[in-house]
C-alpha cells in the first residue's frame, strides 16, 4: 500500500511516515488511483481539493513518468 499525505503546510507528499492527513491506495496499481480520482475518494480522505498539477505529480511520484511520456535518456545509450 502506498501512502498519500497532506502536510500541514499544504504540500502532497507521498510516504508511509509522512505526517498529515492521508489517503492509503494500492501500491503498483494505477487503476486503483484512477478509481479513487474518478469517485473523488482521494479528496474526501485528504479533506482538501488537489489540483490536476498535483494529481499529475502524485501519479508520477506513485507509478514513474506517464506512459505517453516515453523513455528519458540519461545520455548513457548512445
Amino acid at each position: 500500500m502506498d501512502r498519500i499525505a497532506a502536510r500541514t503546510d499544504g504540500s502532497l507528499a507521498v510516504g508511509r511516515t509522512e505526517p498529515g492527513r492521508g489517503a492509503w491506495l494500492c501500491a503498483g496499481a494505477p487503476a486503483c488511483f484512477a478509481a479513487a480520482t474518478r469517485r473523488g475518494a482521494l479528496v474526501r480522505a485528504l479533506r482538501r481539493s488537489v489540483s490536476g498539477d498535483e494529481m499529475d505529480g502524485l501519479r508520477a511520484r506513485l507509478y514513474g513518468a506517464a506512459p505517453s511520456a516515453g523513455r528519458r535518456s540519461n545520455g548513457s545509450d548512445k
